[in-house]
């Protein structure tokens, strides 16, 4: 009995020895180079009926939320939209903190509010450096969907989405977005078990057609509050019929979000912004310069035309609060809020 303890403690002892031996002769840079479990906090467990959120394209927008998140929680909110920014130089990467977008997911998710993640290629400083290639093709993005998409099944994320207005990505070709995104679905599906979103923007041309099938949900934009809508209230409330219709016809088989439709009041705004009126006579030279600028009472009209046009044909909303965007502190709030909250 003696021997075997004897021979117990002996192998305990070179056993530490040996663990102590490797420690001191690692390097702290070895060391911090080990990889680390996340620090994951999962989604809350509630089951939500509407989506009612916010689109945060960037980490701007993420950390204002993140600050005003009480407000946020208080006016109804249950998920909200994280953009993780791509750019482009040869190769797609995501041009912000993935850490800071990664812990964003955490603080949401702490707080009570669900998460919903997407790709967004969409604005200048992708665009920047896509206008001098020819050879972009969307197969070269498919290594980063594949990447967010394995996080956000990691994290707990509800929705995903492979691309903001993906048609940006290709001279707005709806066959080459939807040939690629068939492709992508049974990639996505082995990694990823929660909604996948596809996301459809109208060009002020009119809206392309694309192939959802085997999606969970479209994510719709191509509305804005108009500055005649005081006259003209109708005109508004015929657009959003239009625009239902146009879903209704098209993706019958599917249900939508209704995404990026609000209200711009200004004054601030990112300077690419299409819809202010330094840029439309690029983007609508036929139309008023102004035509999109509200005053903070007609955001508010809008809001109220909006979801009493919709409430009951849509599984939710994303609304938009980046700059110009915003409706804290404006009478759009209280019709957010009574909605939100109903």
């Amino acid at each position: 009995m003696k021997s075997k303890l004897a021979t117990l403690l002996i192998f305990i002892l070179v056993t530490v020895a040996i663990g102590f031996y490797f420690l001191a002769h690692i390097s702290t840079d070895q060391l911090e180079e080990m990889p680390k479990e996340p620090y994951i906090i999962k989604p809350p467990d509630t089951e939500i009926v509407k989506y009612k959120g916010v689109w945060l394209p960037f980490l701007r927008e993420i950390r204002i939320a993140i600050d005003e998140i009480d407000n946020l929680k208080s006016d109804g909110v249950n998920t909200v939209a994280i953009g993780v920014k791509l750019c482009w130089d040869g190769d797609f990467y995501v041009c912000e903190d993935e850490n800071e977008i990664k812990n964003s997911i955490n603080e949401f998710h702490k707080n009570g509010i669900k998460t919903f993640l997407i790709l967004n290629p969409a604005h200048p400083d992708y665009a920047r450096f896509t206008g001098n290639s020819e050879n972009l093709t969307l197969d070269q993005l498919t290594p980063l969907v594949l990447k967010w998409a394995a996080i956000s099944e990691t994290y707990g994320v509800e929705m995903f989405s492979f691309s903001n207005e993906p048609q940006l990505l290709v001279q707005r070709d709806p066959l080459l977005v939807s040939e690629w995104a068939q492709e992508l679905l049974l990639q996505l599906r082995k990694v990823y078990s929660g909604k996948l979103v596809f996301r459809i923007h109208e060009e002020p041309e009119g809206a392309n057609t694309y192939n959802v099938t085997g999606y969970d949900y479209i994510a719709f934009s191509g509305l804005a509050c108009m500055k005649n809508i005081d006259e003209y209230p109708e005109g508004m409330e015929h657009l959003i019929s239009e625009k239902l219709t146009y879903l209704k016809n098209n993706y019958p088989n599917i249900d939508f979000l209704l995404f990026d439709i609000g209200a711009f009041t200004g004054p601030d705004y990112y300077w690419w912004e299409p819809i202010v009126p330094e840029n439309m006579p690029k983007t609508m030279p036929e139309e008023p310069v102004d035509l999109f600028v509200c005053s903070v009472d007609q955001q508010a009209k809008f809001f109220e035309i909006l979801f009493n046009s919709t409430w009951n044909e849509t599984a939710g909303y994303f609304l938009p609060v980046y700059k110009g965007w915003e409706y804290r502190n404006k009478p759009a709030e209280d019709v957010i809020k009574r909605w939100f909250n109903n």
